[in-house]
């Protein structure tokens, strides 16, 4: 790799390698980065969606951000313009009607997806999920009065279905680039993160709260489907930490499974003086989960990791501690030397986008 992105809870990081020496540049001090989406067709191009300010793009790999939805604004006296959308996630996928260009879709709070066709110029509602029947029912766990749009995810075979998430309320899936939306009725409650996989089309991964939302309910922090999400089975053997926040699946192995997990939703999300605690698994076919530990900072005083892998089939952990690399297929790790402060420590990390 030759660049990173790092979404850090109250600033971006772009971290870039030249000469074996890894360069650090941090952006939006004080804001909350939530999600970074890199447009397919050029690396540089990169969206990153904060919690409390707005969508910002780069066009040169992060060396300088524009704002495209909110004043660029990040003083000590800043004030939020209330008109202003609460981003929650991004996705960007190639436009199948028209070579060369990209399609970004962003999640909300509260929940609804919005499209913009021309580079983040105009946005369009595409829901609100008005007509969700669930939708009475849907709340987030930190604010209850409200939800939103956790995941968005694609399909690997065809540019026009997608999937979205809510949290905490459901699956829902669009045949028609997220012009219509069915909901999933047997689909897991609160899916943190969804994927799919090229050579298993009809498998969706689903990295879940769900074993939180009910006393003495442990075993549901993963489940798999095999029909577009029609059946769903939790896979837990070998899990001791039930709280599964982020997955990366193997480009080169569908069964190849890697999961960062907690104990509980506090211990993933607070510091909590170093108490805090996260784990990364992994999982091969006909297996149970394995924790995996060399070359990776202890799990006591780390917060709950962000994965991701590359088309080479490197996975990366961004964890508190620093960003951590495995070339063999995440039995082993090491760290990547960047530059790491003392306070980036207490920071929870959000997203992260490895730039090739």
């Amino acid at each position: 790799m030759k660049k990173l992105i790092l979404a850090l809870e109250r600033e971006l990081l772009v971290a870039e390698k030249q000469d074996n020496t890894w360069n650090i540049q941090s952006f939006f001090k004080g804001a909350n980065p939530v999600s970074l989406a890199v447009d397919p067709h050029d690396g540089n191009i990169v969206y990153c969606a904060t919690f409390d300010r707005g969508l910002w793009k780069t066009y040169d790999g992060g060396a300088s951000w524009q704002a495209i939805d909110i004043a660029p604004s990040f003083g000590e006296f800043a004030r939020q313009d209330q008109s202003s959308r609460v981003y929650t996630v991004l996705q960007i996928v190639a436009n199948p009607n028209h070579e060369g260009q990209s399609i970004l879709y962003a999640g909300t709070e509260p929940s609804s997806i919005v499209r913009s066709i021309d580079g983040g110029k105009s946005f369009e509602t595409l829901t609100d999920f008005a007509d969700a029947p669930s939708k009475a029912s849907w709340f987030f766990p930190q604010r209850p009065h409200t939800h939103h749009v956790k995941h968005i995810a694609t399909h690997p075979h065809d540019p026009h279905a997608l999937y979205a998430t809510i949290e905490v309320g459901g699956l829902f899936q669009s045949p028609d680039d997220g012009m219509t939306w069915i909901e999933s009725p047997h689909a897991p409650r609160d899916i943190h993160e969804l994927y799919t996989h090229a050579q298993a089309p009809k498998r969706l991964y689903a990295a879940l709260g769900d074993s939180f939302l009910k006393e003495n309910d442990l075993g549901h922090g993963y489940a798999e489907s095999l029909d577009h999400g029609a059946t769903w089975q939790y896979i837990a053997d070998g899990l001791e930490h039930h709280y599964v926040y982020h997955l990366a699946v193997d480009p080169h192995d569908p069964d190849i499974v890697l999961l960062a997990a907690s104990s509980s939703p506090r211990h993933a999300h607070e510091y909590q003086n170093g108490q805090c605690d996260s784990m990364i698994y992994r999982k091969e076919k006909h297996q149970a989960w394995t924790p995996i530990t060399a070359g990776l900072p202890p799990s006591k005083g780390t917060l709950v990791s962000v994965l991701d892998v590359n088309e080479q089939g490197e996975f990366f952990v961004f964890s508190n501690h620093g960003v951590y690399v495995s070339q063999d297929h995440g039995l082993t790790w090491g760290r990547l030397d960047i530059p790491w402060k003392p306070g980036y420590v207490h920071q929870h990390p959000y997203a992260m986008a490895v730039i090739d």
